[in-house]
């Protein structure tokens, strides 16, 4: 159940009194101009509110600067309050290397949401807007690249212009979320999760299968409010017609943060019910093309006071916009962050990992109560 791969072509053309033969000219349209060839075009959808305009629009520099050879990329942007400013300096990314950005208008899914009762999560609708966008949108292909706005791409796409969807609803890697956490979904533990921070839609089986009918229905009638929140839902309604896609387009950077086998044993990962450690180990040696910079006790690359391991990449593409270090966020830490920041620094990981996972452990069962009770 893993992943896909591509040729060329050469031809010259004999040249008698000036003209051009009739062959010769349509090899000329075809070679030159590129009549009769796939393009290759890219339809990616995004959503930000102001707060996250900057660490979006980062995002986007990096799609446009490692993917300049693709015909085309086609921005869709869902916009949650994006201030004019910020709206600028992401237009100006675009313009810059040639792409279309489109606003897509959040109001009428946030109106639908409202009225399935399902509760803002840390105060905001963003996170739901995809599972109702992808359907609705004006694609010249049958396929649109979801991705999260915390990611950075650093290398080419391609491939998944060419992946074959079959009849899946969608392509993303797993996650490594807390095994027990999957029961408090009714997910079985030995089934997989998968992480939709990117996903690849299939816009054709999105509407065949009825997908955004069936999100309505499970919000209206079974839950409304989940802690993972959209990623959740995708995992209880979807998860046995979504392809696997290799983490080289989603990597995870607690890999990087807590090394592969500490992560295996936080979140009690085995190789039948998660990516394996080879495959992790393969993807770390050669540079994963998206990386996913999570949450963690170092802080992420566009926060002040960021330990992460990734915040030198995050600058290399932050200095390619009209964003500088002064625009990056101060965040208030509380005192469980702050002691477990201490800890990660000082402790070896062969203890740290313990603390870590008795920590996570709790919380998440909390907020899942907080989510249930609402």
């Amino acid at each position: 159940m893993k992943s896909s791969k591509q040729q060329k072509n050469s031809g010259h053309a004999n040249w008698n009194n000036g003209k051009i033969y009739p062959r010769i000219l349509d090899d000329f349209n075809h070679f030159i101009l590129g009549e009769g060839m796939s393009q290759k075009i890219l339809n990616v959808l995004y959503q930000s509110d102001d707060n996250y305009a900057m660490v979006t629009g980062v995002s986007i520099v990096s799609m446009c600067e490692n993917n300049q050879h693709l015909d085309e990329i086609n921005f869709y942007l869902i916009d949650d309050g994006i201030a004019p400013s910020n709206k600028k300096k992401i237009e100006s990314i675009c313009n810059r290397y040639g792409r279309t950005l489109i606003y897509v208008d959040s109001a009428p899914i946030r109106n639908k949401l409202i009225e399935l009762n399902v509760q803002p999560w840390r105060g905001t609708y963003t996170t739901y807007y995809k599972l109702f966008a992808a359907a609705e949108l004006d694609i010249p292909t049958d396929r649109v690249l979801q991705i999260d706005g915390d990611t950075i791409i650093n290398g080419p796409l391609d491939e998944l212009i060419e992946m074959d969807l079959g009849e899946s609803v969608c392509a993303a890697t797993d996650d490594c979320v807390l095994t027990d956490y999957k029961s408090t979904l009714g997910i079985p533990k030995d089934d997989y999760y998968y992480n939709c921070g990117v996903m690849l839609i299939s816009k054709t089986n999105w509407l065949k299968y009825r997908c955004t009918e069936k999100i309505i229905k499970h919000l209206s009638s079974v839950r409304s409010r989940y802690f993972v929140v959209d990623q959740d839902i995708v995992n209880l309604l979807f998860r046995h017609s979504i392809k696997y896609m290799s983490p080289t387009y989603n990597f995870n950077s607690c890999f990087y943060i807590y090394g592969i086998d500490y992560v295996y044993k936080i979140y009690d990962l085995t190789n039948d019910i998660y990516i394996p450690r080879d495959e992790i180990a393969d993807v770390m040696e050669k540079g994963p093309l998206i990386n996913h910079c999570m949450s963690a006790m170092t802080g992420r690359p566009w926060e002040h006071n960021s330990i992460h391991p990734q915040n030198g990449l995050f600058d290399r593409y932050l200095a390619l916009t009209e964003w500088d270090d002064g625009d990056k966020l101060n965040v208030r830490r509380t005192f469980v962050f702050r002691a477990q920041r201490i800890a990660y620094e000082r402790l070896p990981m062969s203890i740290y990992w313990h603390i870590h996972k008795f920590v996570l452990t709790l919380w998440m069962r909390e907020q899942d109560r907080k989510c249930q009770k609402a």
